[in-house]
């Protein structure tokens, strides 16, 4: 009985509770009826029951036919949609693997089994069956999205279903060639500037400097025309190029040969030219395009010019070139004009501030004295931004000397003492139009006073020899003079002093002596990096009183140091020419120490570069580079986060080891040995 009444044993309409429902209140409204019917009269309630028997028999037909209908309708559907998700699992443009739980594969779909000829590959690991897309799988196997790999010469997208055990590849080489394609077909825009075309041509006959002029154009042209790029000259000393992204990549690998083409030949005929190339790319606007190209030719003129800096907006700058001493090219006409541009705009602030690197040298804080003294000719109050605590020892006795007491009167603007600050008393100092000089220095990273160079961003002057780096100021400064073939920051100051009366503040000896101290240690006793300017300096300096003698008491160092410095000189390893030395982990060394040992590495023989990795106090790993010239360790510190000169430069590494950072460095040598 229990059985009979079961859901399942009813027709098959009243199995659906909607068709059931209409059943059940057309019976009730039936029977209702026919009562009615046989109230009103027998004989009519007979026939109308007969009526609604035979009205109910056809409609439980009708719903019964209605039922079956759906249900094959939904049975059939169900089994097409089921049927089209095999065929498309079958048939879709993906390759699809399905792994077991031992990696192994259970079943790949017919796409996926093209790319693998006819080769049965069921139960083989993924590494049986290409260790190439093996390895691929494995780098993405916990990626959250769709990565692109290359495998058998094509482009696939490529995800992995971990849960599932499940591996999608979707060929996508016909899109990758049109994005690959359009990107090639982007526009680039580049300018380039002859470096020392003036100084070169000065003293040639017209026919001579014609013939040069010719030959650098028509070099220019070759290349550009083998590289695809067009070229134009706008005038003696530019060029503008325009090209494809493919043209450039072309240049790249190149290593825009031209440059050094051009240099090598006119060594040859005593006229040795170099050029400057700015590049700028990836971006559709050409007015942009143009600016941030003068903007990389500004930036390659900084850093010493003979190199190509290429950079986007989005990108990072890369360089090509540089691998040459820059050549004297300041004019006295130029620093003329800069120091008056500087006087200008001391008179105009209210007063200025003064600020070397973090951990200033002779250099650093000479040069931040001739600034001193240059506004002290203008009657201007001037403050140098000095951390005492953080100096080295020869500073401390500049400091020591700066502030003994006179015996006699001395001239007007000489009292050093009161302008010496540090930084947070110069911040209290500041004015609505303070004026910040920064000197030996022009990035924000090293500044000795972070906080004052935050303030003071737009109200900024830059006196710095140092090549430019990519990473430098956040806004423009309002003046920067940055000569990278000066010998030191105290050379040019003591040029841009001599433009400025000093007739009622005259420079005084020991200002002389720690700019003449600041060019002695840069160029090691005038053995690097000096030219015909750099002795003129050094003559005005002497002629001011300048004390060799003082300034060898400076340099007189601990007996302590001299033994640190003898141990690292000790621990040295040669290779290829680079002798480089690593101190332990555990051991501190000062700043200076590093560098005086790199600088002693470099009278070895055989040595054309010297590297010195010790640990600092600030607990990253810092690394002094020195070269003769004929290496450019600038290029190696900038690709360690560093910068300097091509044969003075240094950088500092956090969190890392000294033995993991003489790994970097070997592997950068490496890399750019191959170049």
């Amino acid at each position: 009985m229990k059985r009979f009444f079961s859901f399942k044993n009813l027709p098959i309409f009243f199995q659906n509770t909607k068709l059931s429902t209409v059943a059940f209140l057309l019976l009730v409204s039936s029977v209702m009826s026919v009562i009615f019917a046989m109230l009103f009269n027998i004989t009519f309630g007979l026939i109308w029951l007969a009526i609604v028997i035979i009205g109910l028999v056809f409609s439980a037909q009708a719903f019964k036919e209605v039922s079956e209908d759906a249900q094959e309708y939904l049975s059939g559907l169900g089994y097409r949609i089921a049927r089209s998700e095999q065929e498309a699992l079958i048939r879709m443009p993906i390759g699809i693997i399905l792994l077991n739980q031992d990696k192994k594969i259970d079943w790949i779909n017919p796409y996926m089994q093209a790319y693998l000829d006819k080769r049965d590959v069921l139960g083989l690991e993924l590494s049986e069956l290409d260790n190439k897309l093996a390895l691929e799988i494995d780098n993405y196997a916990d990626a959250s999205e769709t990565n692109t790999i290359t495998w058998q010469g094509r482009q696939f997208s490529l995800f992995v279903q971990q849960n599932l055990r499940v591996i999608y590849l979707m060929d996508i080489s016909e899109y990758a060639a049109i994005t690959k394609k359009y990107e090639d077909h982007q526009l680039f825009s580049g300018l380039i500037s002859v470096d020392n075309y003036e100084e070169v041509t000065d003293g040639m006959s017209e026919s001579e400097t014609s013939t040069l002029r010719t030959y650098v154009t028509r070099a220019l042209s070759d290349w550009a025309l083998e590289h695809h790029i067009y070229i134009r000259r706008l005038n003696t000393l530019h060029y503008v190029m325009f090209g494809y992204q493919s043209a450039l990549q072309e240049a790249e690998e190149d290593k825009f040969s031209v440059l050094k083409d051009i240099r090598e030949a006119t060594v040859q005929q005593n006229s040795p030219v170099t050029l400057s190339v700015g590049i700028a790319y990836d971006d559709t606007d050409i007015n942009k395009l143009a600016k941030m190209a003068q903007t990389n030719l500004d930036l390659a003129l900084g850093r010493g010019g003979d190199q190509v800096v290429v950079k986007s907006e989005k990108a990072a700058a890369r360089f090509y070139g540089g691998a040459s001493n820059p050549m004297e090219k300041r004019t006295r006409v130029r620093a003329r004009m800069v120091s008056q541009t500087i006087a200008e705009l001391m008179e105009q602030a209210d007063n200025i501030m003064i600020v070397g690197h973090a951990m200033p040298d002779l250099d650093a804080v000479g040069s931040g004295l001739g600034v001193w003294r240059m506004a002290q000719t203008k009657n201007k109050p001037a403050f140098l931004v000095l951390d005492e605590k953080h100096v080295y020892s020869d500073i401390q006795l500049l400091l020591a000397e700066l502030r003994k007491k006179p015996a006699e009167f001395v001239a007007p603007g000489s009292n050093i003492d009161d302008s010496i600050v540090d930084e947070a008393r110069a911040l209290k100092l500041v004015r609505d139009n303070t004026l910040l000089v920064l000197v030996d220095h022009a990035k924000a990273s090293i500044s000795g006073a972070p906080q004052l160079l935050e303030r003071l961003a737009n109200r900024v002057v830059v006196i710095d020899h140092h090549r430019l780096a990519e990473q430098g100021l956040d806004e423009k400064p309002l003046m920067s003079y940055i000569e990278p073939y000066a010998s030191s920051t105290s050379e040019l100051v003591v040029e841009l002093l001599q433009y400025q009366d000093q007739s009622h503040a005259p420079i005084t000896k020991l200002e002389s002596t720690a700019m003449l101290g600041g060019i002695q240690i840069d160029t090691k006793n005038f053995t690097l990096r000096t030219g015909s300017r750099t002795f003129d300096a050094a003559s005005y300096l002497r002629a001011n009183g300048a004390d060799s003698n003082l300034i060898q008491s400076f340099m007189k160092e601990k007996f302590s140091d001299f033994k640190s410095r003898s141990h690292l000189v000790n621990l040295a390893e040669i290779h290829e020419g680079n002798a480089i030395a690593v101190g332990d982990n555990k051991d501190i060394y000062s700043g200076l120490l590093t560098a005086q040992a790199a600088d002693e590495l470099l009278q070895i023989s055989g040595v054309y570069a010297s590297f010195v990795i010790t640990k600092r106090q600030d607990g990253r790993v810092g690394i002094s580079a020195r070269s003769t010239g004929e290496r450019n360790v600038q290029r190696t510190m900038e690709a360690l986060g560093g910068g300097g000169h091509l044969s003075n430069a240094a950088t500092q590494i956090a969190n890392v080891t000294t033995e993991e950072a003489k790994q970097q460095l070997l592997n950068i040598i490496a890399e750019q040995s191959e170049d």
